[in-house]
């Protein structure tokens, strides 16, 4: 029963709430869109119920942990730009990769960082409840969620890379439509639930990962942990008529971004999995946006599993900074038109300024854009409001690349 009813309303929505798989007709438009289908559905109905663009990214952040593994995973590094419809302002926080003191198994990995700049990404612009926005990722772990078609791409693309026992484990059986159930990420998420998530970098949970990796031969102190401060400052931005363009500072690939918003088209071909990078974005009905690029380094990251959390960590590749989300709005109005992040390739980045410009700029349809793409240099996830989401939000298209296994979704 327990299973059925997370398979139905993935986001523990209150009775006669949940289960929102259609569109529904209201005053406003609010959206939502990742690599991963049931991580879009959990930000989805965490706006249905009320909840803002953040709440809904932090949501789909903890959600792809569970059911995108390889490509955001707890251990992931990457870069979040929220525009707050309230103060007219955009917010970046970066987690850039950093590398910690010892490898494990022979293998480079990074500090997780990303619980912390989420949470405190919550904190400054959420509106629900920190429980309502962990508790749906606890739930997809503990009781199981179908493997998905971006999972199960990267499991059959990365199978055979897994020299590690806990994540062959936990993940080896992994196919398309099979139920994947992780017990000890669910606690994990359990403890940031109950906890916030200052458990992550500072509490017992900290002093848990930090025994389990000296455990398996690895070096991360807790002092590592509480030392791998996320940078949370103005994002990099750049004038368009009224409106700002909003990309990840330095050391994150937002000159990438913004490259591809002055007409460079995106380099690389097209990803046949996620090759450790995915992307979200939502936005809510009265203008809030949030979007966030995520990178393992490489498929499934260092490779590695820590024993007892279900975490896959992270590698600090040459490629595990090359992400950037993108966010359009007015600063004077707080008008939103834009957001988006992409995954499948650490180009992904200038694809999506790519997508913004023929979007915004040259006014093209996002689904004409994407089809034109049609995957190259990345996936893209985004939302596009041409005219302004309070002036016309009869013009506001969300989509995710066709050449990926994402979902797009749109609560009206």
């Amino acid at each position: 029963m327990d299973r059925a009813a997370n398979a139905a309303n993935p986001a523990g929505l209150s009775p006669g709430r949940g289960g929102l798989s259609r569109v529904v007709a209201t005053a406003s438009f609010a959206a939502a869109t990742s690599d991963e289908s049931r991580a879009t559905e959990v930000g989805r109905d965490i706006l249905a119920n009320g909840g803002n663009a953040t709440d809904a990214a932090v949501a789909m952040y903890f959600a792809l942990a569970v059911t995108l593994p390889s490509a955001a995973s707890l251990g992931a590094s990457g870069a979040c730009i929220v525009h707050d419809d309230k103060t007219k302002q955009a917010e970046s926080f970066v987690f850039a990769p950093i590398a910690a003191p010892g490898p494990i198994k022979g293998t480079s990995f990074s500090v997780p960082n990303g619980v912390r700049a989420v949470t405190l990404m919550h904190v400054r612009h959420g509106s629900s409840r920190w429980e309502a926005v962990v508790a749906p990722a606890e739930r997809l772990a503990r009781f199981g969620v179908p493997v998905s078609r971006a999972l199960s791409r990267d499991m059959q693309a990365g199978a055979g890379m897994l020299g590690d026992n806990e994540a062959r484990r936990v993940l080896g059986n992994a196919r398309e439509g099979t139920t994947l159930v992780q017990a000890e990420l669910a606690g994990t998420l359990g403890a940031i639930r109950q906890r916030g998530g200052a458990e992550f970098f500072q509490g017992q949970l900290a002093r848990t990962i930090s025994e389990q990796i000296s455990q398996a031969g690895g070096s991360m102190p807790v002092e590592a942990l509480r030392n791998a401060v996320p940078q949370a400052t103005a994002p990099i931005s750049e004038s368009h008529y009224r409106r700002r363009v909003y990309v990840a500072p330095a050391p994150m690939a937002g000159a990438s971004a913004l490259a591809g918003w002055k007409g460079s088209a995106p380099v690389g071909g097209v990803p046949v999995d996620s090759n450790g990078f995915a992307g979200l974005a939502a936005v809510d009905g009265k203008g809030g946006a949030a979007a966030c690029a995520l990178s393992m380094g490489q498929l499934f990251g260092a490779r590695v599993m820590v024993p007892n959390t279900g975490i896959m960590l992270g590698a600090p590749t040459a490629d595990a900074a090359a992400v950037s989300p993108l966010i359009i709005a007015n600063p004077g109005n707080g008008e939103f038109t834009f957001a988006g992040a992409g995954g499948g390739a650490a180009t992904a980045a200038q694809a999506v300024g790519w997508v913004a410009r023929g979007t915004i700029e040259e006014d093209k349809p996002l689904a004409s854009v994407l089809a034109q793409l049609r995957g190259q240099g990345g996936f893209v996830n985004a939302i596009a409001c041409p005219s302004g989401l309070r002036a016309d939000g009869s013009t506001c298209r969300v989509a995710a690349d066709p050449a990926g296994a994402g979902l797009a979704a749109v609560t009206r």
